[in-house]
């Protein structure tokens, strides 16, 4: 019913959803969980596979199961590489002493559309493409027709943090405690967890560590808070250093190259 919809008015039956966001605020999860609730298999994409040009891109993707869900994850990465590696390789040649560099992958941004949307591109199928630089995305890629929703994973807030602690905890307290008390365990515990700081992987990695002690659980979490932005604030010192480094490094190399 849904395909003769589309037909009759023209529109190729596909769609395409871009899932953007945080690192571990659940885009693959939810991706996977959409894929059991609806039957359908999930087809990962890799498009910084080794050796995979734009003819090999297209035929991949026609080759798709006309009921499936495609995956492409972190859609970004693989042309900011792609782009970077092109760039090198016309810089110059390789070094007498270095051996030759392999061409890992030969795909474009302008492959990737044409197997998307082109004449021949595959209909019935469901696309996902994920990312964690949404700004850096071409525009082309993000148009409709290619990416027809695009949604946003932020990290957890206190609600999704209370309702984790609760799904984690509850199936094994019920039994022994009041639903009461566990759910005033796991106010307490999102009254600890800041708004937005952390991602919902944080949060699960830090209940598996205390999965049979709930109570530890919201008592150490304080303290697992101050931990953690602790070891964010070392990496983003850290970060800053190695740009201002790389940085004098040009400049260096640069005020060299005049100078000869």
């Amino acid at each position: 019913e849904s395909k003769s919809w589309y037909s009759a008015r023209g529109i190729p039956f596909r769609r395409g959803y871009l899932l953007y966001g945080a690192p571990g605020s659940g885009k693959t999860s939810i991706i996977h969980s959409l894929a059991g609730e609806l039957g359908l298999d999930v087809y990962v994409i890799s498009l910084s596979r080794s050796g995979l040009d734009d003819t090999a891109l297209s035929e991949l993707i026609s080759d798709l199961p006309e009921k499936c869900i495609a995956l492409m994850e972190d859609i970004d990465a693989a042309f900011s590489q792609t782009m970077n590696r092109d760039a090198a390789e016309d810089d110059g040649q390789n070094k007498p002493d270095q051996p030759p560099r392999p061409k890992q992958t030969t795909s474009s941004l302008s492959g990737l559309l044409n197997a998307l949307d082109g004449v021949g591109a595959q209909e019935g199928r469901i696309l996902f493409a994920t990312t964690n630089k949404y700004a850096s995305l071409d525009s082309a890629l993000c148009r409709p027709g290619r990416m027809d929703i695009h949604i946003e994973f932020k990290l957890a807030s206190k609600y999704q943090a209370e309702e984790l602690y609760r799904c984690f905890y509850l199936p094994d307290l019920e039994q022994e405690v009041d639903g009461k008390i566990v759910s005033k365990l796991a106010a307490r515990f999102a009254e600890a967890m800041p708004e937005r700081e952390f991602s919902m992987a944080s949060l699960q990695g830090y209940l598996m560590a205390y999965k049979v002690r709930p109570y530890e659980a919201v008592s150490e979490a304080p303290a697992w808070v101050e931990k953690e932005r602790a070891e964010i604030a070392l990496k983003k010192a850290q970060s800053a250093k190695d740009l201002a480094k790389g940085a004098t490094k040009d400049t260096a190399k640069n005020t060299e190259e005049q100078d000869t």
